[in-house]
């Protein structure tokens, strides 16, 4: 009896351990989720404006802390460094590299740190002193608020979080506004149905960020319009060139929009065109650029029972074409006369059976485009 109680009790010892196990490590889940949540807030998110060589602008972002403790944030200015994929930003770890498209240095902060109550907002006024010698062309920066301090932060060893406002400005002068389209693609050239996802490559060719905007417009084999998107509806930019002072390129001046997606409203069949006509150029004259792609629309749960109709009825002509000559040769066929009769209606049977088969292909394939294109 003492070793029954005695592994009851073990058992009991055991559960209670795996509940304080389970409720601790709760805790620790909700804490971390509630940690997850807190942040910074920013408005604006960009500046982005036109300005002239020497000149000053004045400008104001607003932090809000998102979480109910005070922080202590530091405020500082970054150059773009390169564009990664998507067109993300990537900020150089040192204002002394040289791109050509610096703006860091123009950014004036009255602090180099603020306190933001818990649950309340900060509002910075800067500038952006553009030098008489500036370049013509697009600058890019942004200007951060972190938990961290700069050089910290710029070291990636920082365990905080920081926020962003890009600036993105273009000095007046001699700018170039140059894009093309490097490459206009599906990703199949054949598909099942009218849903239809399409990639363009842009590439900048000069000095100033560009935002191509345009229609891209589809085709049926019979040239009739079936359906359009707009690429680039949200306005993405796509940065020029980057090369560091060392010649070395950070950046190709290209960029890929692969989110683009069309769904009709039919079954579709046959051959069909896209053609993407986006517009760009701020500055001046509205530039376009025009690219075309093939692709094929066949619907096989639509086409495969169709083959199988239409083999069956060739099977049907095949059989009464044979059926007809067969009884025609038999009112024909006497005496000496019946093997030559037969050598020639055989070929002439051959020839039918090839005619009326054709007819009845083209007459289902009519039959289709007519339905589906």
């Amino acid at each position: 009896m003492s070793t029954y109680h005695s592994v009851c009790h073990r058992f009991f010892r055991l559960i209670l351990l795996l509940l304080t196990v389970t409720f601790i490590f709760c805790c620790l889940t909700v804490k971390m989720a509630g940690a997850q949540s807190v942040g910074l807030g920013i408005k604006p998110a960009k500046f982005d404006e036109v300005y002239d060589p020497s000149t000053t602008n004045s400008h104001s972002v607003t932090i809000t802390n998102l979480d109910g403790t005070d922080k202590k944030l530091y405020v500082f200015a970054k150059n773009v460094a390169s564009v990664g994929a998507g067109g993300v930003p990537v900020f150089a770890n040192s204002n002394d590299e040289v791109t050509g498209y610096e703006v860091a240095d123009w950014i004036k902060i009255p602090y180099t740190e603020i306190d933001v109550p818990g649950d309340g907002k900060f509002t910075v006024d800067f500038t952006i002193d553009v030098p008489e010698n500036a370049t013509p062309g697009s600058h890019l920066g942004g200007l951060f608020f972190s938990v961290e301090p700069p050089d910290l932060s710029g070291s990636g060893a920082a365990v905080g979080y920081q926020v962003a406002s890009i600036v993105s400005i273009i000095i007046s002068g001699d700018v170039n506004e140059a894009a093309n389209i490097r490459q206009f693609s599906t990703s199949k050239f054949i598909y099942g149905s009218q849903n239809i996802d399409f990639s363009v490559k842009i590439e900048n060719t000069g000095n100033v960020v560009v935002r191509p905007v345009g229609p891209l417009e589809i085709f049926n084999m019979l040239g009739n319009k079936v359906g359009s998107v707009m690429f680039n509806s949200d306005r993405a930019t796509v940065v020029p060139r980057f090369v560091d002072g060392a010649g070395n390129v950070k950046s190709d001046g290209t960029r890929i929009f692969n989110d683009i997606v069309w769904e009709g409203n039919s079954v579709g069949f046959g051959r069909y065109e896209a053609i993407v006509s986006p517009a760009y150029g701020e500055l001046g004259a509205k530039k376009t650029m025009s690219s075309t792609v093939t692709f094929w629309i066949l619907p096989m749960h639509i086409i495969g029972p169709a083959l199988g109709v239409l083999a069956v009825l060739l099977l049907l002509v095949f059989i009464f074409v044979r059926l007809y000559i067969k009884r025609s040769l038999a009112h024909l066929n006497q005496g000496r006369r019946i093997v030559s009769r037969r050598r020639k209606n055989g070929s002439s049977a051959f020839l039918l059976v090839t005619v009326i088969s054709l007819t009845v292909t083209a007459l289902f394939l009519i039959v289709l485009l007519a339905l589906f294109a």
